[in-house]
């Protein structure tokens, strides 16, 4: 299960992001992967999105529903 990265800027913070998406790059390369969706703060303060093009739409919307979920879920848990 993947876990949720803080966008902070930080060494750690940063060498977690390039261990998660090694992680997903292994996974894709496997072939465990099928369809990728993803959203990334950038240093900069930008944001960058993007997904695959593959015709399985309808689980890539239930997968970024999922997450948002996740992510709001986890918003509420550290505003208390």
């Amino acid at each position: 299960m993947l876990k949720v990265v803080s966008l902070d800027t930080k060494a750690g913070r940063r060498q977690e992001v390039v261990e998660m998406a090694k992680f997903i790059l292994a996974e894709a390369e496997a072939g465990r992967l099928v369809d990728l969706s993803y959203a990334a703060a950038l240093a900069d303060g930008g944001i960058r999105t993007g997904y695959t093009g593959t015709d399985d739409a309808p689980r890539r919307l239930a997968g970024v529903s999922r997450l948002l979920h996740r992510l709001h879920a986890t918003m509420d848990e550290q505003a208390r």
